[in-house]
């Protein structure tokens, strides 16, 4: 199969097949910049790393004053966005709160319709769990649940429960603000009027609402981390204008907790959709999208923490739609400096003009190179099964490459049930692909499985099974991957420890002298022993890295078996 990879110039134009309005769509030239510029970028960059909100947007309104010596079309795109209206919301019921049982096998979180899932996990490994239910034909109301795990998806509580009054909710994104200062879960949806978010304090669950765009169709996002969550920011691409949908790109402020946004900008282009954004480090944006008249895959990225004037004048061409035809790309940067990028695009594709099945395509991008096919799958089955709904996740530490994605195994006539997969990219190629869902389970392919993973580095999933026909979203189910299945607790009389999760000390309590105490990693190592030779005894684990362990125990000659979980 013939697979075009190159950079999008003018002279493509020529190319039959070629959607001028896609690819041209009225490039805004981007003067060069001065000295005084860079050295602005620089410090923006720097202030990611350090810097507070006021530093942060301080530097942000220089950057503006700075274009506007040099071109005053360039400064205008730094503006705040007009109002937005959003739903209204109130408080839901907490009926539904569930202890999953069996650590190996799909754990049922809620039952009945869901219209949307998605899922986030904390760097201490709290997991939040969100799922969107649409009540079509009794005012087009909408309700928001949202699950946590604080001991690795072992249990979950029904955590937050909002109804949103008189809107169908299309698409959902949670994204997490945890680290130093006040923490938030957020909520990004669109209706088929607005894009919008609801900020959730994580310490009092107490929720506010902010509009970002009116009319949006279609939106992707990503967050920065610089380990202060006053200074994080959000970054965005939205499609608009449904008949011939154009890209915007726009930002959170720093020091607003993913509100206040700003610096809404047309990415050059029309008639472009599926879209998807990453975020890697250092001001690394990454968006990657499609031509819908042409079904071409385009990727284009920001060098500048989605600044509006650092949108490359033309994105790559990834790959030709007269040959391949690509739908529902995901896209995901490892946590490297920019000139070492590690990029990755996961499609469903087949051959254009092709009815048969779809395969699956990955791109990468390596220390700022251009895009390349690395990898493909096949859907098997002899042609009965298409690879659908795409999705990923990367963990929020600098150096990280391992990223997790995940696709739908969508069974083409229904006779069998539909599948999903855990599919982990290792900073070069993907691991062998893994099953999820049980067997009897059958996956509702209408929206991705939500892929991440737990605090012990394995990946989970949430996803929806499917309503009797398969017409609907139908249950909520939690997995995960772990390294303990067949791994038995072997519990002693008269012996207790808490806290578990444990952040720094665990204590004991026993009936009897406790003689020793050994931890072990996932792998068998051996990280910790004493001998404490006393009923009480405390054990210091902050040296231990946050995951998951075996702590084996030895009481009176007896060996008990635990698992403990490491914040």
């Amino acid at each position: 199969m013939k697979n075009v990879i190159t950079l999008l110039m003018c002279t493509l134009f020529v190319l039959s097949g070629l959607s001028q309005t896609e690819s041209s769509g009225g490039e805004m030239l981007i003067p060069e910049r001065t000295p005084e510029l860079n050295a602005l970028y620089q410090q923006a960059k720097q202030l990611e790393e350090a810097g507070s909100a006021a530093e942060i947007n301080a530097n942000r309104l220089a950057i503006k004053n700075a274009w506007q010596t040099i071109d005053p079309a360039v400064a205008a795109l730094y503006k705040p966005v007009a109002p937005v209206s959003v739903p209204r919301i109130a408080e839901g019921n907490y009926d539904e709160s569930r202890s999953p049982e069996d650590w190996d096998t799909d754990k049922l979180l809620r039952e009945g319709y869901i219209d949307w899932v998605d899922m986030d996990v904390t760097a201490d490994g709290d997991i939040y769990v969100a799922a969107i239910e649409r009540f079509t034909g009794t005012g087009s109301d909408s309700s928001l649940y949202v699950y946590r795990s604080t001991d690795g998806g072992n249990s979950f509580v029904l955590w937050k429960s909002l109804n949103l009054s008189n809107v169908e909710v299309q698409k959902m994104q949670v994204v997490s603000f945890d680290g130093t200062g006040n923490e938030y879960l957020i909520a990004y949806m669109n209706t088929d009027t607005s894009f919008f978010g609801i900020r959730i304090n994580m310490a009092t669950g107490d929720f506010e609402s902010e509009g970002i765009a009116n009319d949006v169709t279609e939106f992707s996002l990503d967050r920065d981390w610089p380990g202060n969550t006053n200074a994080t920011r959000v970054y965005a691409i939205y499609t608009k204008e449904s008949a011939s949908p154009k890209i915007y790109s726009a930002r959170s402020t720093s020091g607003s907790y993913g509100f206040d946004w700003v610096d809404e900008t047309p990415v050059p282009g029309a008639n472009l959709g599926q879209i998807a954004f990453a975020y890697g480090r250092l001001g690394m944006c990454y968006t990657t999208y499609l031509g819908l008249g042409s079904g071409n895959l385009y990727a284009r990225p920001n060098t500048d923490y989605n600044d509006p004037g650092s949108w490359g004048s033309l994105a790559e061409y990834v790959t030709y739609g007269t040959d391949i035809e690509v739908r529902n790309p995901t896209i995901r940067a490892a946590r490297n400096t920019p000139s070492e990028d590690n990029v990755i695009i996961f499609t469903s594709s087949r051959d254009a003009g092709s009815t048969g099945h779809y395969n699956a395509k990955g791109y990468k991008r390596v220390n700022s190179g251009n895009f390349a096919e690395f990898t493909s799958y096949s859907a098997g089955g002899g042609g009965d099964w298409n690879i659908v709904k795409p999705d990923s996740w990367i963990r929020r530490v600098g150096g990280v490459e391992t990223i997790r994605t995940s696709y739908i195994r969508e069974n083409i006539d229904g006779s069998e049930n539909n599948a999903n997969r855990s599919l982990t990219y290792n900073g070069n190629d993907f691991d062998p692909l893994e099953p999820v869902a049980d067997t009897d389970k059958d996956v509702y392919a209408g929206f991705p499985a939500a892929i991440a993973e737990t605090g012990d580095g394995l990946p989970c999933m949430a996803f929806a099974g499917s309503s009797s026909a398969g017409s609907y979203g139908y249950n909520l189910y939690f997995d995960a991957k772990t390294d303990l299945v067949g791994i038995e607790e072997n519990l002693l009389e008269g012996f207790t420890f808490y806290p578990n999760p444990v952040r720094e000390t665990l204590n004991i309590a026993s009936e009897n002298k406790v003689e020793n105490i050994s931890i072990y990693s996932l792998l068998g190592q051996e990280v910790m022993q004493i001998s404490p030779e006393q009923k009480s005894p405390s054990i210091n684990v902050s040296s231990l890295a946050p995951g998951v362990y075996v702590m084996k125990v030895k009481v009176d000659g007896q060996l008990g078996t635990y698992k403990i979980i490491k914040k």
